[in-house]
């Protein structure tokens, strides 16, 4: 059996680490990092990526950066 609670914080922290990672890159293109740019850069991340369950985090990824308010991985079930 999974711990759940590990889980979780494993995949908070994979979205973390991808929001940054997108920073970065719009940082390094000398392109500005605000909402809209993030989306973007996080879609066409998506885009390059094979793995569907890292799929999946860039689109919680998206959701955290336009509705903050609304996203909470660690209720969310992983399997």
């Amino acid at each position: 059996m999974k711990d759940r609670a590990y889980e979780s914080l494993s995949n908070e922290d994979e979205v973390r680490c991808i929001i940054g990672q997108a920073v970065i890159e719009l940082s390094d293109e000398h392109q500005p990092v605000n909402k809209s740019t993030l989306s973007l850069k996080l879609l066409s991340m998506a885009d390059r990526d094979r793995d569907d369950e890292r799929v999946l985090l860039y689109w919680i990824a998206r959701k955290a950066i336009n509705q903050p308010h609304q996203l909470n991985i660690s209720a969310r079930s992983w399997g």
